[in-house]
């Protein structure tokens, strides 16, 4: 296995996720998609993160983005990157059958394409369910990585919560509770069935695998929230810092469905929100130059990490 060497660069993703299937995973029926994720919440983050000279990988829902064209290129042309989270985002993910997972893998990157004007290298699965065949069907595909892994203690409880939300009450994985809770940390290369592929999981405290995304700076304490990521930017290599598209936008102000107040962070106003969202970059960024997921790859040319064994 290969890793790479310490280095001061920070990985920034946002996952655009709809209104509606942030409803769908809250167990309601999947409403139809009222465009905020992409015609408003990306716009904002990026003028956001290029006020801070920084850029970000946006993790699109194909399906969704085909009817926002131009924003999609405007992802690409302000120098951010497009990565696929699926066509749909269907739950659970990684035990669709093979024409299903075709669509969602396959013709998410080819339609992302067409959209950016760019290769699409890059693969998010709705709720983190990945697994060995799953990654195996990304790089027949030609995806370059991954960042669907998350090695921490927490994941069985979020697999729990995502459960008890649910209408059904089952987990909406496949992946079992305990899957990949002690997996590599560090961004590392998967050997799978077909071939090589790199994984960046959800960036982690180090021993303690406690995980370090926006999300947990609406559900726990601010002092212990602030503790975890002071701890987490300490790690060697790379860290990694992971939005969502909701965190750009304000339930009220937006005007959207008024049952997405539940989601963690939706009951706070939006200027306040925005100015976490900037706190948590200029903590990110305060030693680390804030990159795309793709520049923390060794086949990136424009930023190669250079690895060892």
């Amino acid at each position: 296995m290969t890793r790479p060497r310490r280095s001061r660069i920070a990985g920034l993703s946002v996952d655009v996720d709809s209104v509606a299937s942030h409803l769908e995973g809250y167990g309601f029926d999947r409403p139809e998609d009222d465009g905020a994720a992409l015609q408003i919440a990306v716009p904002r983050a990026m003028d956001l993160f290029e006020s801070l000279d920084a850029r970000a990988t946006f993790f699109l829902i194909a399906g969704e983005a085909e009817r926002q064209p131009d924003v999609v290129a405007s992802i690409a042309e302000r120098g951010h990157e497009v990565a696929s989270h699926s066509m749909t985002h269907d739950l659970p993910f990684a035990n669709l059958d093979d024409e299903r997972a075709r669509v969602e893998i396959e013709e998410s990157k080819t339609l992302l394409e067409r959209l950016a004007g760019e290769e699409i290298v890059g693969f998010r699965a709705p709720s983190w369910d990945a697994d060995p065949d799953l990654r195996a069907r990304l790089v027949r595909a030609g995806y370059r990585y991954d960042a669907s892994a998350y090695p921490s203690l927490l994941l069985p409880l979020l697999r729990r919560e995502i459960a008890s939300r649910s209408s059904a009450g089952s987990v909406r994985t496949s992946s079992g509770l305990w899957d990949g809770v002690f997996g590599p940390t560090g961004i590392h290369q998967l050997e799978t069935a077909a071939g090589p592929i790199w994984e960046i999981p959800i960036c982690t405290t180090p021993w303690a695998r406690l995980p370090y995304y926006h999300t947990l700076r609406y559900v726990l304490p601010g002092p212990v929230f602030r503790s975890i990521g002071a701890w987490a930017r300490t790690r060697r290599g790379p860290v990694t810092y992971q939005f969502h598209a909701v965190d750009f936008l304000g339930a009220e102000e937006d005007g959207l469905d008024p049952r997405i107040v539940r989601h963690p962070g939706m009951q706070v106003d939006l200027r306040a929100k925005l100015k976490l969202a900037e706190t948590s970059l200029r903590e990110l960024g305060a030693v680390r130059e804030i990159v795309p997921l793709r520049r923390l790859t060794p086949g990136d040319l424009s930023t190669p990490v250079s690895v060892e064994n």
